[in-house]
């Protein structure tokens, strides 16, 4: 092992949308793309024994910034929490060139879905159509162009053969999209993986908002599985979530997640997965307490990178330092005791040092600008949803 080492590249594959195939989610270089590479091409790729050699001789690989950036910051990387719990499926045999046996899949087959989150972009959500005219430039100003069409890539029976392949030694399948639940290709796969049901763990990034699909049964299916994680993509307590991720309704991820708890018991592991973005700065503390009070499920956290225009970092010093006393006086009233309280904890501090970390503020302008387009847009108003933005507002 060296200080660089990742357990994710020797165990692990990530898809996109668009077909591309990639050492993990993070990352943004592929290793190919579904169209004219398998899976089991893709695994032993020259980029991806070039990626193992460089994790195995000490060398921070360049596409694994954002892990470099977050373990600088002090904060915990994916790399350092998937060395962690993943440690029992690290191969005995470490080499540029492993067999072709993928524990782990994460699947992002589809841009199919049913939400607009501002932290969105058409390329993860068909949704997203409705208003990407207005804000596109935004984007294309930073070199970020995207695809506008359903993606249907890995609709082929290439794809479910790999996965029937693997399956025998699959421990566990994650699905993200777009919207999973939603998405036809998602319980296809499902169907392909049942016999080996009983081995494997389906984890999910999804909205909740739908627990039936057609003909399937959404909990049913899962209840053949060995277990369901569940990533729950709320980005805050019920109003700020439904302004954030528009056409969201909180109400209805509450109701579906009792259900879920109830129909799978011990089956059912999850948590409140808060994409961590300029518009939840400043609601933070309260989302968490929502979470943990009234979801009764523990707090998870992801950071809005790019575009840099989204990203906490914009906020001005005078926002920041605010944000920053409102976390400190929040952690002073939960006791540091119980593992639900540590990992409020965890990330709250997580989130004030990365908003600290870099002074972005020259995008905030732009920022405001983007928000107050989308406001027109959909009909909502920033300041009545943070009023700690009232006074930036440019009519």
């Amino acid at each position: 092992m060296t200080d660089t080492f990742c357990v994710l590249p020797f165990t692990h594959l990530s898809t996109r949308p668009d077909g591309a195939i990639t050492p993990c989610c993070r990352s943004r270089e592929t290793l190919g793309n579904i169209r004219d590479m398998t899976f089991e091409q893709a695994w032993n790729s020259e980029r991806q024994q070039q990626l193992r050699t460089e994790l195995l001789s000490g060398k921070r690989a360049k596409l694994c910034f954002q892990c470099w950036d977050m373990e600088d910051q002090g904060s915990v990387s994916m790399r350092q929490s998937m060395n962690k719990t993943r440690q029992h499926m690290i191969p005995t045999q470490l080499e540029p060139i492993m067999p072709f046996v993928v524990p782990v899949l994460e699947l992002k087959m589809s841009n199919l879905c049913n939400f607009r989150c501002r932290t969105c972009k058409p390329d993860l959500s068909t949704t997203w159509l409705k208003d990407w005219k207005s804000v596109k430039h935004e984007y294309e100003s930073h070199g970020l162009y995207n695809e506008t069409a359903r993606l249907t890539n890995f609709d082929n029976d290439q794809f479910v053969e790999d996965i029937i392949k693997l399956a025998p030694t699959i421990e566990i399948v994650e699905f993200a999209g777009g919207e999973p639940l939603m998405d036809p290709l998602h319980y296809k796969v499902l169907e392909a993986l049942e016999p080996f049901a009983s081995n494997i763990t389906v984890k999910y990034s999804t909205n909740l908002s739908k627990v039936k699909f057609g003909k399937f049964d959404t909990i049913a299916s899962w209840a053949k599985f060995k277990a369901v994680d569940l990533s729950l993509s709320i980005d805050g307590y019920p109003e700020l979530n439904n302004y954030i991720r528009t056409e969201s309704d909180t109400d209805v991820l509450a109701k579906n997640l009792q259900l879920v708890k109830r129909e799978l018991k011990e089956k059912y592991d999850g948590r409140a997965a808060l994409c961590y973005s300029a518009w939840n700065v400043f609601g933070l503390t309260e989302s968490y307490e929502y979470f943990e009070h009234v979801l009764d499920t523990p707090v998870h956290g992801n950071i809005a990178w790019d575009p840099i225009f989204i990203n906490p970092q914009v906020l001005p010093k005078e926002l920041k330092q605010k944000a920053t006393q409102q976390y400190k006086d929040y952690l002073n009233t939960v006791e540091l005791k119980g593992e639900r309280n540590k990992r409020i904890h965890r990330f709250t501090e997580q989130n004030m040092n990365f908003l600290n970390a870099k002074d972005e503020s020259k995008y905030f302008e732009q920022f405001m600008r983007y928000t107050t387009t989308l406001d027109r847009t959909r009909g909502t108003s920033v300041a009545d949803i943070i009023p700690e933005f009232k006074d930036y507002v440019n009519d």
